[in-house]
């Protein structure tokens, strides 16, 4: 059994300077409502964490100060 979900699972890696879209969660203040868009971005990969986690910065080069889970990223 875990033969066959290893199969299916991709392994996400993202590198520095590469550009993604975060995903907005209903529970955050940038929500909207249900016809607003699921995705906000680009922003910048600045420093990629063990285990996963990413610290990400804005076009204009703000840096977001805490870091953020690469499940909830995705390429741009």
């Amino acid at each position: 059994m875990i033969r066959a979900f290893n199969k299916k699972v991709r392994a996400r890696t993202f590198e520095v300077g590469q550009l993604v879209l975060k995903r907005v969660f209903p529970h955050q203040d940038e929500y909207k409502g249900k016809f607003a868009p699921n995705w906000q971005g680009p922003y910048i990969v600045r420093k990629v964490l063990p285990g996963g986690a990413l610290i990400l910065s804005e076009i204009d080069g703000t840096e977001w100060p805490k870091p953020i889970n690469s499940d909830v990223v995705k390429r741009y």
